[in-house]
């Protein structure tokens, strides 16, 4: 077993890119992390990471060992949760979910109802618009929203669909009209979403495929919130996922506008990384978010 931790805090700094990370995650000091891995280097008579006071570089026999290290402890978490789930002692551990901060409160209310199952088992939930880094983030399980996702190296479950709508505040909307074509929007305020992956454009569903829109930007703003806000606001007309935006259209803070061009529909996808052992606890979560993601 001492070695077993040894090989997690080996595995810790390798993901985390330094031994003073690594310690502070592990709740020990950067000595003992620096003993754990210079016992773990003694006993394979290997150099796994080169380390000056200033920086450090996981060797090739470092990189292969630690993939090692993650397999078997992956494989050791999953064999010890389904264990304890046999013997009726209940689902526990911590679940690390990576998701865009737009979807905050449909994941809270996913969490709530999981845990009213699962009472032992904890969240760590990181909200973000950034693409997931699984390694060094430490994460489980990741939502994204994107129309296709093309990374290989990932193993993705489609959660649900959404469609990508403009949206306004009725008091915008009775000041300046209801546009109904693409042309029209060149008359009124258009807000763009700076943390989106189609960056400075709208994409919108033409008889020849996807293209890009561009419009001059009232405002470009990059966090969720504050972009539902300003719509809310009236300071203009802005796209969103129907997803994140239903809350306020049931509360008639904003109205649907719909042109004669269309906008694409967004997948709703879990993600996590492809290796062999997925904890039990990560499986059911992900089940218990289809379910979740497909009530009406």
């Amino acid at each position: 077993m001492d070695k077993l931790r040894k090989m997690a805090v080996f595995a810790r700094v390798v993901e985390l890119g330094n031994f003073a990370a690594a310690a502070a995650d592990q709740n020990v000091t950067p000595a003992i992390v620096g003993r754990h891995v210079a016992d773990l280097e003694a006993m394979l008579g290997l150099r796994l990471i080169n380390r000056t006071t200033r920086s450090m570089e996981v060797t090739d026999a470092g990189q292969r060992y630690y993939h090692g290290c993650k397999t078997m402890l992956d494989q050791m978490e999953e064999l010890e949760q389904d264990i304890a789930d046999q013997k009726g002692v209940g689902l526990s551990g911590i679940v690390r979910v990576a998701a865009p901060e737009g979807l905050g409160t449909l994941l809270m209310d996913a969490v709530e109802s999981f845990q009213k199952l699962y009472p032992q088992v904890l969240f760590d939930l990181v909200f973000e618009n950034d693409q997931t880094d699984f390694v060094s983030g430490n994460v489980d399980l990741a939502i994204r929203l994107a129309i296709s996702l093309e990374d290989s190296s990932l193993i993705v479950t489609k959660l649900t669909d959404t469609r990508l709508s403009l949206f306004a505040a009725p008091s915008y909307l009775e000041r300046y009209g209801v546009p109904v074509t693409v042309q029209e929007l060149d008359n009124h305020a258009c807000l763009a979403f700076g943390g989106s992956r189609f960056g400075d454009s709208w994409p919108l569903l033409t008889k020849t495929g996807l293209r890009k829109l561009r419009q001059p930007w009232r405002m470009v703003i990059n966090q969720t919130h504050i972009y539902r806000d300003a719509l809310v606001r009236g300071t203009g007309i802005g796209l969103l996922p129907e997803i994140m935006a239903l809350d306020l259209v049931e509360a008639r803070q904003l109205s649907p506008v719909y042109l004669d061009d269309r906008f694409p529909d967004v997948g709703v996808f879990g993600v996590y990384p492809d290796k062999a052992f997925q904890p039990h606890r990560v499986r059911l979560f992900l089940e218990h978010l289809r379910k979740h993601f497909s009530e009406p």
